[in-house]
């Protein structure tokens, strides 16, 4: 039987303090980052106030568990940011970051739970002044389905949340075996230390476009991408119903300010802001493209907020690729080679799943 939200009745809870849920307190370790001691093996998640990649900035070595951790099987809070992750494993982290705990904290609870944390958190705090602090997060109440005796119904949350992972997984197992067809067989290559690799002028091989700004004011919601500035997400800031001239599709996005030199291919239809420009590669091809752009990523030190990468300069950016010996780019072998580097990603995925059971 399929479970439902709409089936269930619901009920307002304290999230925290005496009579509250859960547990919330700060961070036993709250490293600065130019503090992180290094080791021979970086395993150790050191999650911060970021907002990507649940919050794990970076991996580090267990010589930081002597300034603290906390374990697993919680969920953590950035300051400011309103940012909440489930962290499944022992961490370390930077600072302003609180960690929730509790004893129905399963990992299918949690990820019931999030959304809620997320949600409640956008609606009362922002950046400045009124951020997500220890003492505003103990006010925070949830609304959650409750069971026969109206306290919450964390088997129905579990068990709803399981539900979903598996539609979700089905859907993706299907996905990723329709892709594995179109992909084909992987082809011997090459490897890349053996390629003759030389420097090409983006002006060469591609038209460099300049995008359009959507300010929050004029946004209409929507499905169509819109690609800003940003480090994850593949540049979308946000989805939008809105239109203008930046529409494009099978281009690269380069970002001009922000998260400088940034670079991502889309291949779907798009809209992008002003400060990213867009590349219009001369060559067409489907999987070349992510190559370039990974390439193009590599360059991003070179820039800063004081040394945007404008069109002009854009123009005249030199990448590495690999080239032929006319040294024009080889975009066979780079097509050929993310491909390969699907048909691999996919295979695992779907071994993985079978290995657990969860095909």
């Amino acid at each position: 039987m399929m479970l439902k939200l709409s089936d269930r009745n619901w009920k307002e809870f304290n999230a925290f303090g005496t009579d509250g849920l859960f547990e919330i307190h700060t961070t036993n370790s709250s490293i600065d980052k130019n503090k992180l001691l290094s080791g021979d093996t970086l395993t150790v998640p050191y999650v911060t106030r970021s907002g990507g990649s649940n919050g794990v900035s970076k991996f580090v070595s267990s010589e930081n568990y002597r300034y603290g951790f906390d374990n697993g099987e919680s969920i953590t809070v950035g300051l400011d940011t309103q940012t909440a992750f489930y962290q499944p494993y022992k961490f370390v982290t930077g600072q302003n970051i609180q960690v929730i705990t509790g004893e129905h904290l399963t990992p299918s609870v949690i990820q019931f739970l999030l959304p809620l944390f997320r949600s409640q958190m956008t609606a009362k705090f922002n950046w400045g002044g009124n951020g997500a602090t220890l003492s505003r997060m103990k006010r925070l109440k949830l609304l959650l389905p409750v069971n026969a005796m109206d306290q919450p119904d964390y088997a129905f949350m579990s068990d709803y949340v399981d539900q979903q992972k598996k539609q979700l997984q089905a859907k993706y197992v299907s996905y990723a075996q329709k892709k594995l067809q179109m992909l084909g067989t992987p082809k011997p290559l090459k490897t890349l230390s053996e390629l003759n690799w030389g420097y090409v002028y983006i002006n060469d091989i591609a038209t460099v476009k300049s995008g359009k700004d959507i300010y929050a004011r004029e946004r209409v919601s929507g499905d169509l991408p819109y690609v800003t500035s940003g480090t994850s997400n593949n540049g979308i800031g946000y989805f939008v119903g809105n239109d203008n001239k930046s529409k494009a599709d099978h281009v690269i996005s380069v970002n001009r300010n922000g998260a400088v030199g940034e670079a991502f291919y889309h291949p779907y239809t798009a809209l992008f802001g002003n400060d990213c420009r867009t590349l219009v590669l001369n060559e067409q091809y489907e999987y070349a493209p992510f190559f370039i752009a990974a390439m193009l990523r590599k360059q991003k030190d070179a820039f800063s907020y004081s040394r945007k990468l404008g069109t002009a300069r854009l123009k005249v950016l030199r990448v590495m690729l690999p080239v032929e010996s006319d040294g024009k780019p080889d975009y066979d072998y780079m097509e050929q080679y993310v491909k390969n580097k699907m048909i691999s990603k996919y295979d695992k995925y779907l071994q993985y799943l079978r290995l657990t059971g969860e095909s």
